[in-house]
């Protein structure tokens, strides 16, 4: 596995997309090329201000949803946002050793996004739990998830439903606007392959 660097959360956006700093700069001359402000941009993308001016300084990351409509203000496809090399073919591969490194969310909790791009529609994510671990969220995101364990054993919890035991080669699928929690109460490593939509940070 890569080396892992442990980050808070708010650290992962600069880590994980390269790009920003040439999406905030396209956004910019675009909007100042049609004489509008900031908050002209804001209302025809349904955003805030706020955001945008973060966007654009390269601050922050933005969904594939939300690209869409920064770009259809300007009458333009998400496409016609990005560089030149990440359109210029609709086959995408990252081989070994090419994909960010490894995260360190808490201890004993690691992710690696396997594939990132602003304008995928799913989201591959490698996630690592040591013995005794865990990786939850409360409150639930929009979208849906699913998981598929390649080693060692796996407890999910969604919402009020009785947790499951899932192990090497058992998958699961669930909406992950539902409270969920994946924890590890074996003695060995678990390694799970999750795929989430939308695209969002872990």
């Amino acid at each position: 596995m890569t080396p892992s660097t442990r980050v808070n959360n708010k650290d992962l956006p600069e880590r994980l997309h390269p790009e920003r700093l040439y999406l905030g700069e396209r956004l910019r001359a675009l909007r100042q090329a049609r004489g509008m402000t900031l908050q002209d941009l804001a209302d025809a993308a349904q955003c805030s201000r706020s955001f945008l001016s973060m966007l654009e300084r390269g601050q922050t990351d933005v969904s594939a949803t939300l690209l869409q409509r920064v770009a259809a203000a300007f009458h333009l496809s998400a496409a016609d946002l990005l560089p030149d090399d990440r359109r210029a073919d609709s086959l995408k591969i990252v081989r070994h050793g090419e994909a960010p490194r490894t995260v360190e969310l808490s201890h004993g909790v690691q992710v690696q996004i396997l594939f990132n791009n602003l304008l995928q529609k799913i989201q591959p994510v490698l996630l690592t739990l040591e013995p005794s671990t865990e990786h939850r969220n409360d409150t639930g995101h929009a979208g849906e998830e699913f998981v598929y364990v390649l080693e060692g054993e796996l407890q999910l919890t969604v919402n009020e439903a009785p947790t499951r035991t899932l192990r090497s080669g058992d998958s699961a699928y669930y909406p992950s606007a539902l409270p969920h929690r994946l924890s590890n109460p074996g003695k060995d490593t678990a390694r799970i392959l999750t795929i989430s939509t939308p695209p969002r940070l872990v």
